[in-house]
């Protein structure tokens, strides 16, 4: 299930950050280097010209002011003296010209640098938070469509992901406990019924502690696979497998057992089907989905096909139950979930992890395929899996 939750919010960080055409369009128009490129740019623009009319103003004025009469005669040292007062006139207007600039620059350049650092503070604080352990925490998300925008809202989803996370690993602990509690708690019982004599040591008795020291094994082993297959560490053989000739020999080992259930098995499969597997976990993934069958689905009928659908293959398991009700359809896959709390165990009292189903869909996506669940339109639960074909 939180399989399930990491795409979907992978999509919608996808979907924040504007991987679309006209998203980059508006990224490239109004992004954070744009930005910062207009605005430096204009400011420099508006510096030159504000320096350049004042420095040209100032001589128009000088000129004018020491534009020598006609009738008057000039010796060279009082030339040299208006010129001398003309050059200091002109570096002075040329000097309040520059600090203005300067002045002009530099708060364009605060204004500017204050609306980039405000959301970057914003960040530094809000992972500080998450890094003190707080969940939960979420930022005011910029009204400008840029960079920082989409930092902010990946920022927030990867809070809600991860308060997810917390929620989903605290009920997986939980579920974890439970699961192990309760065979613990009826081998303590029975041990001590029989210390105390009230319950003689027969083989009856060991039979009973015998199934939960099989449970508590089954649901350790059953935990190792979720976690190598879902780590990517299990070691696969991939090879192409006949698919027919998997599903019959499937169905002629369930056939006892489906008959003490009531389940009658069929099969129907393409001829000469192949898909790329490790045949022994594509045997477990098949084995997981029926076993739920024969557990959930008893007395019926189960139809186990497969057909060629393009590049892949898809195998189903279909059986003639009451189905998914539709809260437990989207929570099928989940760890230790049970559309019926009370049915850890088929009719014939085998044991029941309650991983049945997460461990199917890891296999079956370590394998490279994908495995789907739904509610048959003419009735009944049905599992799908989906596999590349040899090219």
């Amino acid at each position: 299930m939180h399989r399930d939750h990491r795409r979907a919010e992978h999509r919608a960080l996808i979907q924040h950050l504007g991987h679309g055409p006209g998203h980059r369009r508006a990224r490239r128009r109004w992004g954070l280097r744009s930005r910062l490129g207009r605005a430096f740019a204009l400011t420099a623009l508006l510096a030159v010209i504000l320096t350049t009319g004042m420095t040209v103003g100032t001589t128009m004025r000088v000129l004018e002011q020491f534009r020598p009469e006609t009738s008057v005669t000039l010796t060279a040292a009082d030339w040299d003296t208006l010129v001398q007062q003309a050059g200091r006139t002109i570096m002075g207007g040329a000097i309040r010209a520059a600090l203005v600039s300067t002045l002009l620059s530099t708060v364009v350049a605060a204004f500017v640098t204050r609306q980039l650092t405000r959301p970057l503070l914003r960040l530094a604080d809000g992972a500080g938070r998450l890094q003190a352990g707080e969940r939960g925490v979420t930022l005011p998300v910029p009204p400008r469509n840029d960079e920082l925008r989409a930092l902010t809202l990946a920022f927030n989803d990867l809070t809600v992901s991860l308060e997810r996370q917390e929620a989903w690993r605290r009920g997986l602990v939980a579920d974890i406990a439970h699961d192990l509690r309760t065979p613990l708690s009826v081998m303590r019982s029975e041990i001590e019924a029989m210390q105390d004599g009230i319950q003689p040591a027969d083989d009856a008795a060991l039979a009973r502690l015998h199934g939960e020291v099989l449970l508590l094994a089954r649901l350790v082993t059953d935990l190792r696979v979720l976690s190598l297959a879902e780590g990517g560490a299990l070691s696969l053989d991939v090879q192409p497998v006949h698919v027919g000739i998997m599903l019959h020999a499937l169905a002629d080992t369930y056939a006892r057992r489906a008959g003490e259930a009531g389940v009658t098995l069929t099969v129907q499969t393409a001829p000469d089907l192949t898909v790329l597997a490790d045949a022994d976990r594509l045997r477990q993934t098949l084995q997981n989905l029926l076993d739920n069958a024969l557990r959930y689905a008893a007395p019926g009928a189960v139809e186990l096909s497969a057909r060629a659908a393009g590049d892949h293959a898809a195998l189903t398991i279909r059986d003639h139950g009451p189905g998914f009700a539709p809260d437990a359809l989207s929570r099928a896959f989940e760890r230790f979930y049970r559309a019926d709390a009370s049915r850890t165990r088929d009719p014939q009292g085998r044991a029941s992890s309650g991983l049945g189903l997460a461990i199917a869909r890891a296999l079956t996506e370590a394998q490279g395929g994908t495995l789907e669940a739904r509610n048959h339109p003419q009735g009944g639960a049905e599992f799908t899996v989906t596999l590349p074909v040899p090219t």
